[in-house]
């Protein structure tokens, strides 16, 4: 009991501390009337994860199979995550669907965020397609995530990590973006019980990276 209430005690201590800290930040910041000129507080759109596969038949050949992951922990409208999957060039197997448990997200992630970098991201529009999204793996041998719906069941899976790097980067006029970055020497897509054509290979020039998961990425405006 004692350790409970000691333990309880230092945690309450610890927050009431940093209450003041920031209290105490505060108070020193130079007033709106004099001095120093303060930096207009940055909004944030959304944090979260951002992982992508992009599968070709050869180097520097065009995207087979084009997977833009999305598991929101924060967003004016909520939380969710939505799989954005295309297969191409593929005749009657072509596919080009956005599986996702949070309609709002989806329309926020497709409109307010991916739509307001690539104009072109939602043309042709996906097909939203209802379901639920799974997490697997250790993210030290193994990622994986399962985007699974009535007609669909969409398995994502990165392997052969490398060592993370931290970005911070201006990839649009007005927003910032800040993540870790973890390449993925191979990666795969499984729909419906089979692998998706194309494999793990180089774009061209200035092309994103083929497979890789972007970890705590927020976005600020």
């Amino acid at each position: 009991m004692l350790r409970m209430i000691t333990t309880r005690h230092l945690s309450m201590t610890a927050a009431g501390a940093f209450v003041l800290m920031a209290f105490a930040v505060h108070a020193q910041q130079p007033s709106p009337g004099g001095g120093q000129a303060q930096a207009p507080a940055a909004k944030i759109l959304v944090a979260g994860e951002n992982p992508a596969i992009t599968l070709r038949d050869k180097e520097g050949g065009p995207a087979l199979t084009s997977v833009n992951f999305w598991r929101v922990h924060w967003s004016p409208v909520g939380s969710g995550a939505v799989c954005f999957v295309t297969v191409s060039g593929q005749g009657s197997g072509d596919l080009r669907i956005a599986v996702h448990d949070n309609p709002k997200v989806l329309d926020y992630v497709t409109k307010e965020l991916m739509s307001s970098l690539m104009e072109s991201f939602n043309t042709p529009p996906y097909t939203p397609v209802r379901g639920t999204i799974t997490q697997g793996g250790d993210t030290v041998n193994e990622r994986k995530e399962t985007c699974k719906s009535e007609s669909h069941n969409v398995e994502l899976i990165w392997r052969g990590f490398q060592d993370p790097t931290w970005v911070d980067i201006r990839p649009g006029a007005n927003v910032l973006m800040t993540f870790t970055m973890v390449m993925a020497k191979d990666a795969e897509v499984i729909i419906n019980g089979k692998k998706a054509p194309g494999r793990v290979v180089r774009g061209g020039p200035g092309s994103f990276p083929p497979s890789f998961l972007a970890l705590n990425e927020t976005w600020r405006r």
